[in-house]
């Protein structure tokens, strides 16, 4: 399957008479292709049982206070029914906790639970060795100009 998509973007490839742009855009689309196969993959090897979105909701709880399902939304960048859901399979596997707000009884507050916390751990430093396993095999010039234009290009597209 991976030589299949990574095929069908080589023969959509620019040639190398083709404007810069497209070029860009062509290797734009494979390095978000490579990307994701590569978070599915991770969530399979690691033998970790939290999806890369999953994760990426649950960062937000990574703090000592719990929150409401709307700041988790927002600070993952998702809607509240979407973060609802996530948080209803989180919920019946243990990993988070939900709680009525004390001073608010229309809030519902979340946090994550020990184990919640441990997994949540666990994953990070599994994504953080895989990146610094791809960032070793770049030689140290390749290094400084992906640490750069990552940098650059997060500023980019925060700007869009």
């Amino acid at each position: 399957m991976v030589l299949s998509v990574t095929a069908d973007l080589e023969t959509r490839s620019p040639s190398a008479g083709a404007p810069e742009a497209e070029q860009f855009a062509t290797a734009w689309e494979a390095f978000g292709l490579a990307t994701r196969r590569a978070r599915a993959r991770l969530s399979r090897e690691d033998g970790l049982a939290l999806t890369p979105s999953q994760l990426h909701l649950l960062e937000a709880l990574d703090g000592p206070d719990s929150l409401t399902v709307g700041r988790i939304a927002e600070a993952a960048g998702v809607t509240a029914p979407t973060a609802t859901r996530m948080l209803d399979g989180l919920e019946r596997t243990g990993i988070v906790a939900r709680s009525a707000d004390p001073r608010d009884r229309r809030c519902v507050n979340v946090c994550l639970t020990r184990s919640g916390r441990e997994l949540v751990a666990a994953k990070r430093a599994a994504v953080a060795a895989k990146r610094a396993e791809l960032f070793d095999r770049l030689e140290p010039r390749e290094q400084a100009d992906a640490t750069r234009l990552l940098r650059r290009l997060a500023d980019l597209i925060d700007e869009l």
